[in-house]
């Protein structure tokens, strides 16, 4: 009898790269933003310490690009969601 065989899975090593890949793609752009939160109100506070005026410009420019990135992850993530018809 013929037995025809039947395609091989990749290995235990090629998929756990795979499923890291998948995990590192996934919390990139939550890491991202939280590290960029902490690293704008610690610029925010040295700013501060220099001049009030520097300090809020800081300040507005954090959420001006805030703004932005959640514009962008919006708009990604429309693009994502099937339209029903």
């Amino acid at each position: 009898m013929y037995y025809p065989q039947e395609p091989k899975e990749p290995g235990g090593c090629v998929q756990s790269i795979v499923i890291t890949r998948m995990i590192i793609g996934m919390l990139a752009i939550p890491v991202g933003l939280i590290l960029g939160a902490v690293l704008a109100v610690l610029l925010a506070l040295w700013a501060l310490t220099i001049h009030a005026l520097l300090g809020l410009a800081v300040i507005l420019g954090g959420i001006l690009l805030l703004l932005a990135v959640a514009r962008w992850e919006s708009n990604r993530v429309g693009r994502d969601i099937p339209k029903d018809e």
